[in-house]
Formats: C-alpha cells, sequence, structure tokens
C-alpha cells in the first residue's frame, strides 16, 4: 500500500506545481509543452519493455546510446532553425529550399504513422483493462477512435490544440514522476539486484543495433520547433528542443534505471504492447491504472496534434489545391490502413524509417549551408564530419532497422 500511496502523492504534488501560473502563463514553458508532449507520447509506454526484451541488463545503455544520438539530431534542427528558415526565406526556389519540401512530404508521412501508433497504443492499454482480447474488435475500435479525431481536427482544427497539450503534457508528467518515485521505493525497499536480467530471447549484436534503430521514433517530437515559427521566435524555439529533449532523456534514462529489478524479478515472457503496465502492476497495483490515465491523457493529444501537423503540411506541400480537412482525411486514411496491416511494433519501425528520412534531410541542409561558408575553421569542419556521421547512421536506420522481436 505504501508504494501506491507514495505514486498517488507525488502525481498530485506536480499536478499542482505545473498548474501553477507562473508554469501555465510562461511563454517558454508553453513552447517547451509542444515538442515535449510529442516526446514523451510517443516512448515513455513503449520503451523500457522494448530495450529490456532486447538488451536485458544492457537497456540502459541502449537507452543512453539512443538520447545521445537524438541531441545530435537535436543539434541539427537548433542549426536549421537559425540558419536554414532565413535562408530558405531568401532562396525560395534554391536547392535547399527543394530538398526542404521533399522533407516535409516524408514528415507528413511519418506524422500518419506516428498517429497509427498512439492509437494503436492506447486501444491496447484500453482493451487489456476490459479484458478484450479480440483482434478484429480492437481493431473496429481503433478505426472509430481515428475518424473520431479526424471529425475534432475538422471542426476545431488547431484551435485550442496548445491548450489541450498543455493539460495533457501536465497529467503525464506528474503520472510519470509518481511512477519512477513508487519505482524508487519499490526497488529500495526489495533490494533486488540491478543490471542482472537478461533479454527475452538471444540476439546478434547486428540484430541488437538494429533492433535499436528501429526505436528512433520514441525520441522524436523535437523537429516540430522548425513550424512554429508563428507564435514563438528562434530564441524560443531553440530553448524548446534544448529543454523538451533533457527534460524527456531524464525521465527516459531514470525510469529504464529504475525497470530493471523490476524485469529481473519479473522477467519478460513474451513482449506485446501493454507489458509495461502488466510487469510494473505485479510490483505496484496502482501503476496499470495510472499509466492508463497517462496513455488516455498524451497518446489522444498527441494523435490530434500529429494529424493536424500532417494535414497541414499536405495542403502546404499541395500548395492549397486540397482544403485543410482533406488534408487531415489523407492523415487518418494512411493510419488506418497501417492499423489493419501491422502491429504496433511493426508501426514503430515504420515510424523512425520515416523520421529518419525526414532527420537525413534536415542534415543534408545543414551540410549543404556548413559547406556554404568562406572561411571554414576548424570548429566548422567538425560540424561538418559530425553531420556526415550523422547522415550515414540516418541511412543506416532507414535501410537496416528491424522491430523487436514480439508475440
Amino acid at each position: 500500500m505504501l508504494h501506491n500511496g507514495i505514486a498517488i502523492f507525488f502525481s498530485l504534488v506536480v499536478v499542482i506545481v505545473l498548474f501553477n501560473k507562473r508554469f501555465r502563463l510562461s511563454q517558454q514553458w508553453r513552447a517547451t509543452v509542444t515538442p515535449l508532449a510529442s516526446i514523451i507520447g510517443s516512448g515513455f509506454l513503449i520503451v523500457a519493455p522494448l530495450l529490456h526484451a532486447t538488451m536485458g541488463k544492457w537497456a540502459l545503455a541502449g537507452i543512453v546510446v539512443l538520447s545521445l544520438f537524438s541531441l545530435a539530431l537535436g543539434a541539427i534542427i537548433r542549426f536549421n532553425i537559425l540558419h536554414a528558415e532565413q535562408y530558405l526565406v531568401e532562396n525560395p526556389n534554391g536547392s535547399i529550399a527543394k530538398l526542404e519540401q521533399v522533407g516535409q512530404w516524408f514528415l507528413g508521412g511519418a506524422y500518419a504513422i506516428s498517429v497509427a501508433f498512439y492509437i494503436s497504443l492506447f486501444s491496447a492499454f484500453v482493451f487489456d483493462r476490459l479484458g478484450i482480447e479480440n483482434l478484429y474488435i480492437v481493431r473496429v475500435a481503433t478505426t472509430a477512435v481515428l475518424l473520431s479525431i479526424m471529425a475534432v481536427a475538422w471542426i476545431r482544427g488547431a484551435k485550442g490544440l496548445e491548450a489541450i497539450e498543455l493539460y495533457a503534457v501536465t497529467i503525464k508528467l506528474s503520472i510519470i514522476v509518481g511512477v519512477l518515485v513508487a519505482l524508487f521505493t519499490y526497488d529500495i525497499s526489495t533490494g533486488k539486484a540491478w543490471f542482472e536480467h537478461s533479454a527475452a530471447q538471444s540476439l546478434s549484436k547486428f540484430e541488437i543495433i538494429s533492433m535499436l534503430a528501429g526505436m528512433l521514433m520514441v525520441t522524436q517530437g523535437f523537429e516540430t520547433t522548425r513550424f512554429m515559427g508563428a507564435e514563438y521566435s528562434a530564441a524560443q524555439r531553440i530553448k524548446a528542443v534544448k529543454y523538451s529533449q533533457g527534460i524527456a532523456i531524464v525521465l527516459y534514462v531514470i525510469f529504464i534505471g529504475l525497470t530493471c529489478p523490476i524485469f529481473l524479478e519479473f522477467p519478460i515472457v513474451e513482449l506485446n504492447e501493454t507489458t509495461i503496465s502488466h510487469t510494473l502492476g505485479k510490483a505496484v497495483w496502482v501503476l496499470p491504472i495510472l499509466l492508463l490515465i497517462a496513455a488516455t491523457a498524451s497518446q489522444l493529444s498527441a494523435a490530434l496534434a500529429d494529424t493536424i501537423g500532417g494535414g497541414g503540411l499536405v495542403r502546404e506541400l499541395l500548395k492549397s489545391k486540397i482544403s485543410t480537412n482533406m488534408g487531415y482525411m489523407l492523415v487518418v486514411i494512411l493510419a488506418i490502413i497501417l492499423v489493419w496491416t501491422s502491429n504496433v511494433f511493426e508501426i514503430i519501425n515504420f515510424a523512425s524509417k520515416g523520421f529518419a528520412l525526414y532527420y537525413l534531410v534536415q542534415t543534408l541542409i545543414t551540410t549543404m549551408l556548413l559547406l556554404k561558408y568562406k572561411n571554414k575553421t576548424g570548429r566548422v569542419w567538425l560540424k561538418i564530419i559530425g553531420s556526415a556521421f550523422i547522415a550515414a547512421s540516418l541511412v543506416f536506420v532507414i535501410l537496416w532497422s528491424v522491430p523487436a522481436p514480439h508475440g
């Protein structure tokens, strides 16, 4: 009972703090909320079982590698906010502008895949709590939710979306902190060993790296700052990338570390969408309930945000040849197709490849701008070499990433 009370208490404390006027009315916090909502919506409910099932006691090292790579990608996005955006305004018909347009097509597709993931995971949590395992029923319900999201996008558009994200992030952050504190007290009280559990199955080093590459999607979301220029300054958006990534990475790393003793005590027999809920529930019974609330708050708001973002991108790319509502419809139709043809783990891998394509384009834009510098200092050359390494890593994600083994 103690661990349950601790989880609820600390969740309520964080809710009170984050609903304080100082946070709610802060322009910088509001700018940070949008990318943060996407990052923690993408990964928190699925990242722990993915890494523990694939890497076992090396799961913590896995999230550190993913985090460092996402920070490198965040640096690319920050550079492009500061340098590429102005260049694109001054050179709207150049090669970099054409490359940017290609990247936006990739991002629009990745958003549609993300929407499928968000709602599939949401449905899995809800129907798991209801004890319904019929895949056909789950997919029908998921389709209905996706159509409802499309209807909301049609009726409201982006109106009020920031407020929805603010409340969703507040709820999810509060629950995450409550979960982390409860896990910490559970680990200390049980005295279980750390970093001794095995992966769900034996894998080669190449297979592990390929599966880790397929988890890139769990760190995405910071790229949304590229499209927030109408509301926030470049300086605010650059800080939003740093803050959202910093908060998410700290939470991810602590979460993976604290779940190591849990997965030693309750090993993963078969990986599925709700493994984290079942496993944590064996340790602290209130956690599945909190995670269900978190799933409802974050997955629905993130899906709505990506539907609106993807639909808007499609309309912009087609130069208003279709309505914004038609753009929303195209995003949702692609999401529905994925729901009926793929499982959550395959969708995660598809999304990782889609975002990798977008990040690759952004990396190429960064490299092209760096190469335009007349006086290339040693620091500039280091950035060019770093960009080339990032680009090569993204090509690996696109070509060789695979889903984690699942039931």
